[in-house]
């Protein structure tokens, strides 16, 4: 070591130039963040200043309200407020509990819309209500205000919460409930305390003639009765433009549908407050316009949680052929109420703390789901961020299972059955069986009498009361079991030739095995993962068809024979029976009459 380097000279080699070396040994450091950008990046500090800016703001609020309406409307005019809000609230979480968002955006959208979604939007109608009364008068004023002015101010507010949310924790927004939740948690916010504003206005005008509660019934009555979802109807329009977005390929599309949604909720919104004015086309509005799309949305947002169950349904069997999966929980993750038992069940063995756990198990192999089935029926291919996203669940995936192990093999999904129409030119039932004694012939075999014939003479042929040769006379056919699902299919899975547990058809590669497999879950297989490739998609031939897909999930892979080629089909096997929830087997009706029959 050369002595004039110093003894604090760090190891390694001296750069010739002595320049270079020291820029190299006394090059600064990073330099400090200010303290602003530190608070910036604190997670607690911005939690702080948030919950603190909402304070404020409902505070204010609350202020303005009791110099409007006084104190005793203030105080009415929340208790009549509180009545709708927590059924609405209640009603909106309940469409999303298939993959429920997190709490704390839910309460953000609600803080949002009844604090300063609120506050902006008063103040704003009232500096705009002054400006139009000095330029068109009161009246005109009045109905510009309600029809133009506040749709378009409200809704901003209102759907300002889902673009912080889509701006913050974007990774949160995956599908069209994921928008359409918090956008109408934010509207029955703004609701909230635009009720205690009318109700408490009414009241005070009520003290004033001496009239007590009764006209503040009648407003009661039609907003936090016949109309308690307008609000959450308008914005949820916007909503549904973000979520719409979040599946969307296009840019211009990411674009254009939030600000669609935009249109038709101040559409909705101008309409509403419109026929209000009107007299009794509020209630053709009402009855024509308001209760049908709200009905659609219902309807939509319905279907929207069926396909996010049968996408458990469908797609993770591929995920337990690679080991990722018990072989029951794809039927145990795909029924609410089988969800519903294992979260009880999680309540009593492992405490809150257990439950918190199997509920982000279930949101995240149910947006497993969602992301592999909408990678399966884009004809485009996967998305190019799919890979990482996939990676990403599967990992949380893994890493919930030993904290939810026990509750995963305590809770067996229930059994619910489908039929499933047989391949056309197949029997429905296939020929009767023999009679549980031996049919015709073997009474007479057994020492019962003459063969063919029955102790008592009746010749062979129908039995006597009428019942075919070969039916047994007090049960199903045979090879049926007693309570009418055929024999050979296990209670909680497909039948034989139907396996989702099989390993997938080709074109369909589930991701490779997690390398750190839990003991509990089973080794990694020997001859190593499987390689990692894409989903299938609309696009690769044999899958393009959707309906035949549904309709055989999985099977083997075919053989290779002949030194690489396929081997032919093997003939189709019996009908298709398995579980689906709420359908119940109808089997088909034979036309042809039993031989002998009367």
């Amino acid at each position: 070591m050369d002595a004039s380097q110093g003894p604090d000279t760090p190891a390694g080699p001296v750069p010739t130039d002595s320049a270079a070396y020291e820029f190299a040994l006394y090059e600064p450091g990073p330099a400090e963040k200010s303290w602003p950008r530190r608070l910036a990046a604190n997670q607690t500090a911005r939690i702080t200043a948030l919950v603190l800016a909402l304070l404020g703001c409902a505070i204010t609020i609350a202020v303005m309200l009791g110099d409007t309406i006084g104190a005793q409307g203030l105080l009415v005019g929340a208790l009549l407020a509180l009545v709708p809000t927590p059924l609405v609230v209640s009603a909106i979480v309940w469409l999303g509990r298939v993959r429920p968002l997190p709490w704390k955006s839910l309460l953000f959208a609600f803080a949002w819309g009844s604090c300063a979604g609120a506050l902006v939007a008063l103040l704003a109608n009232s500096w705009s209500f002054d400006k139009l009364m000095d330029l068109k008068g009161q009246e005109d004023a009045e109905l510009l205000g309600l029809t133009i002015v506040a749709p378009v101010v409200e809704e901003c507010v209102k759907g300002l919460a889902v673009v912080l949310l889509f701006v913050t924790v974007r990774r949160e927004f995956r599908g069209v409930l994921d928008g359409l939740i918090p956008a109408a948690i934010s509207a029955a916010g703004f609701a909230f305390t635009e009720n205690i504003l009318y109700f408490g206005r009414e009241f005070a005008a009520s003290e004033d003639n001496g009239d007590g509660l009764g006209t503040t019934w009648g407003v009661f009555i039609a907003r936090g009765i016949m109309s308690p979802f307008a609000h959450p109807l308008f914005t949820s329009m916007i909503g549904l433009g973000f979520g719409l977005a979040v599946l969307a390929r296009s840019r211009p599309a990411r674009v254009l549908l939030p600000l669609a949604g935009y249109v038709c909720a101040v559409g909705l919104h101008a309409s509403w407050n419109g026929s209000a004015t009107q007299g009794l086309a509020f209630l053709g509005v009402y009855f024509l316009v308001m209760m049908p799309i709200l009905g659609a949305l219902i309807w939509y947002t319905v279907v929207v949680r069926r396909d996010q169950l049968r996408a458990v349904e469908d797609e993770l069997p591929g995920y337990v052929a690679a080991g990722w999966f018990r072989p029951h929980e794809p039927l145990l993750l795909s029924s609410m109420a089988d969800r519903s038992r294992a979260l009880r069940t999680a309540r009593t063995m492992l405490g809150p703390e257990g439950v918190a756990h199997l509920r982000a198990y279930q949101a995240d192999a149910t947006l497993l789901a969602e992301l592999r089935r909408r990678a399966s029926r884009s004809r485009r291919g996967p998305a190019p961020e799919y890979p990482g996203q996939e990676q990403e669940l599967l990992d949380r995936v893994w890493a919930a299972k030993p904290a939810v192990a026990r509750v995963i093999d305590h809770t067996m999904p229930s059994p619910r059955w489908r039929y499933v129409k047989p391949p056309p030119g197949m029997p429905p039932w296939g020929p009767p069986g023999a009679m549980p004694y031996g049919g015709p012939g073997g009474w007479g075999a057994a020492g019962w009498g003459a063969p063919g014939t029955v102790p008592y003479g009746t010749p062979p042929g129908p039995a006597p009361y009428g019942i075919p040769n070969g039916v047994a006379p007090y049960g199903p056919q045979t090879g049926m079991a007693p309570h009418g699902a055929p024999t050979g299919v296990v209670p909680y899975g497909p039948p034989p030739g139907v396996d989702p547990f099989a390993p997938p058809p080709p074109g369909w590669v589930p991701p490779a095995r997690h390398p750190a497999a839990h003991p509990a879950w089973g080794p990694v297989p020997p001859s190593g993962p499987p390689p990692w490739g894409p989903p299938r998609h609309a696009a690769n031939g044999t899958w393009a068809d959707l309906a035949a897909q549904a309709s055989t999930p999985w099977g083997s892979p075919p053989a290779q024979v002949n030194g690489g080629a396929p081997a032919p089909p093997e003939p189709l096997g019996p009908p298709a029976w398995y579980a689906r929830p709420g359908d119940s087997p109808k089997p088909p009706v034979d036309p042809t009459p039993p031989a002998g029959a009367a």
